[in-house]
């Protein structure tokens, strides 16, 4: 006697549980961003409205604003893109059954393969897209801080003198090259973590195997890579 916990109600419970907690965690995010802004915010404008230079506490909001709105849109693209082509170039399901509970006569449930159940009954565009969007808000927010450095960026005035081994205005160094730094190291945290989001698709398709004898990774996986790594 046999008694399967099959059919499209285990795959819906899932899916809706699995949107929940991606809902959820964007949200709590959110919360939590918009809470430590509000802290701020609540002083400076107190601050600059006692010393008559509220303009100036407008111009940090709309930097601190663009900042975070372009940083969060330009890493969700990419983080998505990546995500999106390792799930579409992954290799394809398995032709056996998706794994589900049977209950055999000792009463005792078979667990399921874990990567095989998240593999055919995950909704991935959902969770492609809520993982790109939770992690953008992360970088996002971490990134806010320098909005001083693009406003002397774009602000920036010759400073009258140059350097003598390459012949640049020192203005450059002040104000132009911490912001090429600043977009080379967010560059590189975004290709790092589109590197490690397109890795966990591919793993949870099975292209990588950890404990495999032979190849551990598949020829789209490594190929994946190597453009990031290129």
């Amino acid at each position: 006697m046999t008694i399967g916990i099959t059919g499209p109600r285990l795959r819906a419970r899932w899916r809706g549980a699995v949107v929940a907690l991606i809902i959820a965690a964007i949200v709590v995010t959110i919360c939590l961003i918009l809470l430590g802004l509000m802290s701020d915010l609540l002083v400076d404008w107190l601050w600059f409205s006692a010393i008559g230079y509220l303009y100036v506490f407008w111009t940090t909001i709309g930097a601190q604003a663009g900042v975070f709105f372009a940083v969060f849109v330009a890493t969700a693209i990419i983080l998505w893109l990546n995500g999106s082509l390792a799930s579409r170039f992954a290799l394809p399901p398995s032709t056996q059954r998706p794994a589900d509970f049977e209950w055999i006569l000792t009463g005792v449930a078979t667990p399921p393969d874990l990567r095989k159940f998240m593999h055919q009954r995950l909704p991935w565009p959902l969770v492609i897209a809520g993982g790109a969007g939770l992690l953008s808000l992360l970088v996002a927010w971490g990134e806010v801080h320098n909005w001083g450095v693009f406003l002397r960026f774009l602000y920036h005035v010759p400073y009258g003198a140059n350097d003598p081994l390459y012949n640049n205005d020192i203005g450059f160094y002040l104000f132009s090259l911490p912001a090429y730094v600043v977009i080379k190291n967010w560059i590189l945290l975004s290709l790092l973590l589109s590197a490690l989001f397109a890795g966990a698709v591919y793993w949870v398709h099975g292209d990588i195997e950890v404990n495999a004898p032979g190849r551990l990774m598949s020829p789209t996986a490594i190929a994946h890579g190597s453009v990031l790594l290129g």
